[in-house]
């Protein structure tokens, strides 16, 4: 297999031209994997993004609801007895 001797040291002797065409397909490669990770980086992104925008609607939601229902629980007396008022004094006579 080895026709050098114990003490010689092997020496490379070819000269190794580049390939044009595998370059050419390597950076083709390079840039079909760049472009599907780029697509698969968006597409996880997004997901991410619109789960988040999802979640956070979601709680806003429910405060915004949390706050009007506060509201009216402490504005619901007030207007019960103005109505009442105003329909035992008459129309002629509300405030």
């Amino acid at each position: 297999m080895n026709n050098l001797s114990a003490g010689e040291i092997p020496v490379l002797t070819d000269v190794v031209e580049p390939n044009i065409g595998s370059a050419s397909a390597f950076i083709n490669d390079t840039s079909r994997f760049l472009g599907e990770l780029e697509a698969h980086l968006t597409a996880v992104v997004h997901e991410q993004a619109d789960e988040l925008v999802h979640n956070a609607l979601r709680e806003m939601e429910a405060l915004l609801l949390e706050q009007v229902s506060d509201r009216l629980k402490a504005e619901l007396p007030r207007l019960i007895s103005r109505v009442i008022a105003e329909h035992f004094r008459g129309p002629g006579l509300a405030n």
